[in-house]
């Protein structure tokens, strides 16, 4: 007896194709959220660390560091945190009687340190300005950058203590994400980008409403200044005016807005001063937002 050797028909493999390629669309959204749910968790640890190397640093000095200060200026408290994240030997390579920008720091400045970067954010945009950051410590609510009388919790040589924390330590923002700009004032890119906006707002409220009011699409409104890089400069901070991820601006040449952003869907990471993580919403009310700015305010932030 022969038997006969059956194929598939064309319209047979044409189903099987659709089959799998039905399986591997509803797959892959699956696989691609199982990514981030694995970054979100990497960066939360990240900031944990963070959070931890300030209470040890506490214990040690009976302050916390600054940022933006020193003898030259401008060294970011990160860099001060090194030997509590098991990074004396980095820490070491910084000669602070110089600039951050110094030749004599240079190896320090070019480092990457993969614990101050998030996962979910894209590679150093700008490899020439050094080893890029991602975890910025919290200025307050207060629009002048370099407010010498800042409410939140680390700014121009601050010397934050415990009991300077009146509003509780569960309750103040200590670091929280943002995202590295894009390296390139050709590229729009609307939430990591800071844009040039005109006026000196006197209060939150109306520096939110002049930046929202800056035309993005125009290039010539992308500010000249990097975010992201180096990790050793105190530049970087970030400020409770607006809400999480919403638009960045200047106002040259001293006032900003500056809020956290993150790829994470949804909200950012913001690490308390209690040491602990919160994933904040997009959505929360701008009073709490701004309340958990504040390390004294007097403020009652309830849930967001």
């Amino acid at each position: 007896m022969k038997f006969k050797n059956r194929a598939f028909t064309l319209v047979e493999l044409l189903v099987v194709i659709a089959i799998i390629g039905i399986l591997v669309g509803l797959l892959l959204p699956a696989v691609q959220a199982a990514r981030e749910s694995a970054r979100r968790m990497q960066c939360t640890n990240n900031l944990k660390q963070i959070g931890l190397a300030l209470h040890n640093y506490h214990s040690a000095f009976q302050k916390f560091p600054f940022c933006n200060g020193g003898t030259n200026t401008q060294f970011s408290g990160l860099s001060q945190l090194l030997p509590f994240l098991e990074l004396s030997n980095l820490q070491n390579a910084i000669d602070y009687r110089f600039a951050p920008g110094d030749a004599v720091n240079s190896l320090a400045r070019s480092t990457e340190v993969a614990g101050f970067r998030c996962p979910s954010d894209v590679e150093n945009t700008r490899v020439s300005s050094g080893g890029a950051v991602n975890y910025y410590p919290n200025k307050g609510t207060s629009t002048l950058w370099q407010d010498p009388k800042a409410n939140g919790f680390m700014y121009r040589n601050s010397a934050t203590r415990f009991a300077d924390i009146k509003d509780g330590t569960s309750h103040t923002a200590a670091f929280s994400e943002r995202l590295i700009t894009d390296g390139s004032n050709g590229i729009v890119s609307p939430i990591a980008d800071v844009f040039l906006a005109t006026g000196t707002p006197a209060t939150a409220d109306e520096a939110v409403q002049l930046c929202a009011a800056v035309d993005i699409t125009n290039l010539a409104n992308q500010f000249p200044l990097f975010m992201g890089a180096p990790w050793i400069d105190g530049q970087h901070g970030y400020l409770h005016v607006d809400g999480p991820n919403k638009r960045s601006c200047g106002f040259f040449p001293t006032h900003a807005s500056m809020p956290p952003s993150s790829y994470h869907p949804g909200g950012v990471n913001l690490l308390l001063c209690d040491g602990s993580v919160q994933f904040i919403p997009n959505s929360i009310e701008m009073l709490a937002w701004r309340a958990l700015g504040t390390r004294q305010g007097g403020e009652v932030v309830e849930g967001w």
